[in-house]
């Protein structure tokens, strides 16, 4: 018989990092695995293993994938509003065009920054589950209510055509999102990183080319 010790149940194997920074690897690994897998293709072992921790590490913290998938969306979220609030402190005083810009401009850097929010995004709503309703009633109905508001504005003022507005915001989203939510593609193409600097600032004055009189 073994002499080697057990934990015991319900304890997590030992870790040295502190509580805050297990999470943080915890969150950042799962949003990378459902964002490559989708949810019904990642697993909580994956999700440790992207982590570097023990699978009792993970279901120590939050129990099951269901909740983990909750916990790393509202983490992105977090990631996107503080992204974002950068660029509106610094232009919330300008006029709505140039807010737009400045919105645009921070939006298209923060898809760089974070591909696996189109990625996840795309993965989850192709289908129909309790995950798209989380995700429209969390992330797309603020958004588009903001967003909403500005564009129409923008068409009040003539700097934009006028149009539907949902079906503006989707071909603006998908817009900004593209290159680099298809970075493979694009590299294997062009063999360009989509992530430099240049690429990120060309994608920008690009978009605000096509949308903008």
């Amino acid at each position: 018989m073994s002499d080697a010790p057990t934990r015991p149940r319900g304890r997590p194997a030992r870790n040295d990092r502190p509580v805050g920074e297990t999470r943080e690897a915890i969150l950042a690994a799962a949003l990378d695995v459902f964002s490559r897998r989708g949810f019904e293709g990642a697993s909580l072992r994956d999700i440790a293993a992207a982590a570097g921790l023990e699978h009792s590490l993970v279901r120590y913290h939050f129990t099951d994938k269901a909740g983990l998938w909750r916990a790393a969306m509202t983490h992105l979220i977090a990631l996107m509003d503080a992204h974002m609030l950068e660029g509106w402190r610094t232009a919330r005083t300008l006029p709505a065009v140039d807010r737009f810009a400045m919105m645009v401009t921070t939006y298209v850097r923060y898809c760089a920054r974070h591909p696996e929010h189109a990625r996840i995004m795309v993965h989850e709503t192709m289908g129909d589950s309790d995950r798209v309703t989380w995700i429209a009633e969390h992330i797309i109905a603020p958004q588009h209510r903001n967003l909403s508001r500005m564009l129409e504005t923008l068409m009040d003022q003539g700097h934009i055509p006028r149009s539907p507005v949902r079906p503006l915001i989707y071909i603006l989203s998908a817009a900004a999102q593209a290159p680099f939510t298809l970075a493979g593609e694009v590299r294997a193409a062009y063999g360009v990183d989509t992530a430099s600097e240049a690429e990120i600032t060309a994608h920008t004055q690009a978009l605000l080319g096509l949308v903008l009189r």
